[in-house]
């Protein structure tokens, strides 16, 4: 009843919007870094500044945090009237109308790279594609580091999806609460499943405790005295805190202690705390909106710009003017090509995905409110 409260735009909290604008937009950063020590050193490591490493980090574990409290809250309002094929297509058509577009980018690029010459059997490719289709990222046509062209970000998607396909389960432990029987089979169906999804790179409990902090804010959100603490101007200043903290003092953002204190900053900004006015920007909100675009196009614009382009321009390679130049450029484009293809793939998938959902609910209705004919 809470939840009702919060700050909403059509049925959206302006504060997480705000929040998935800045979240997107540090992972950029955060890359854009290690694209400019890749140009001193040759190699593909974590930056060195602690600020620019943790930068991503605390975006990946907050966007983790924004899907369990997303949908951990949708579980809670709805029970067992949670409408799971729904939710499963919502997903489905949440990832791919952008995904496949920017697989069929990277395919592209990685025939570009070869001079266009195909190395590998038509079987081979095919596999290699397959798995890029479940966000595994082997080498396409003997590309060697292919994931390196977007920055590897798909290892994300990989636990979005296990928090989906969980959610059942959890639910049945938590929340439907059935017996002890059944709370065990939950408990293997989860570990069974970790095993299933992870089977390449098996799954890390340090990135799957993210998700605890979104659920926690779920919680959070019930409790009238918390709301009303979370949107003080004293909150404010402390989840602000708790933030630098975690950036600047802290060396790990995936452990218990700096998890918590971004839990805290998370419970603050669901209260509906817009952070002094900066999550209610309309900007940020509008980047907010279009993250997922920014998130998974990001790194194939530096790629072809920084790592491809920027060595060919003749310009000092270390020299950091020029660099922040072409940085600031790659800004300006990555808001318009994220705004481009929300619109073009991103918001119609969305719909499609609605409609579809609608059509089959309507017609299982229809289907269950037909009576059954005597024999």
């Amino acid at each position: 009843m809470i939840a009702s409260n919060l700050k909403t735009t059509d049925g959206r909290s302006t504060t997480l919007d705000g929040l998935r604008g800045y979240l997107a937009f540090g992972v950029f950063i955060h890359h854009a870094t290690i694209a400019w020590h890749f140009l001193q050193s040759g190699q593909i490591d974590m930056p060195p500044e602690r600020v620019f490493a943790q930068i991503g980090h605390v975006g990946v574990a907050l966007f983790f945090m924004i899907t369990g409290f997303l949908f951990w809250d949708r579980l809670l309002k709805q029970g067992r009237n949670l409408d799971w094929q729904a939710f499963a297509i919502s997903r489905v058509f949440r990832l791919y109308p952008l995904y496949l577009p920017l697989l069929a980018a990277v395919t592209v690029t990685v025939f570009y790279v070869k001079d266009w010459a195909l190395l590998e059997t038509p079987s081979e490719l095919l596999k290699q594609l397959s798995l890029w289709l479940i966000f595994d990222r082997p080498d396409i046509n003997q590309v060697l580091g292919t994931g390196n062209l977007i920055s590897n970000v798909t290892w994300t998607l990989t636990y979005e999806v296990y928090f989906y396909l969980s959610l059942p389960l959890l639910g049945m432990i938590f929340i439907y609460r059935g017996g002890h029987v059944k709370t065990i089979a939950c408990l293997i169906g989860l570990y069974l499943l970790a095993q299933i999804v992870g089977w390449e790179h098996s799954l890390k409990k340090k990135y799957l405790l993210s998700f605890v902090g979104g659920i926690g804010a779920a919680y959070w959100i019930r409790r009238p005295s918390l709301v009303a603490w979370g949107r003080s101007r004293i909150a404010a200043i402390v989840a602000v805190v708790l933030l630098l903290v975690v950036m600047t003092l802290l060396h790990k953002t995936f452990a218990v202690f700096p998890l918590l204190l971004l839990s805290l900053f998370f419970c603050v900004v669901v209260s509906g705390n817009d952070l002094f006015g900066a999550l209610a920007l309309r900007s940020a909100r509008w980047m907010g909106e279009v993250s997922y675009s920014t998130y998974l196009l990001h790194g194939f614009l530096l790629w072809w710009v920084v790592y491809h382009l920027y060595p060919q321009m003749g310009l000092a390679l270390d020299d950091p003017l020029p660099f922040l130049a072409v940085i600031a450029v790659c800004c300006v484009l990555l808001v318009l090509i994220s705004s481009l293809t929300f619109l073009l793939f991103e918001k119609p998938g969305i719909a499609k995905g609605k409609q579809l959902a609608q059509k089959l609910r309507l017609r299982r209705e229809t289907r269950q409110s037909v009576p059954t004919e005597k024999a």
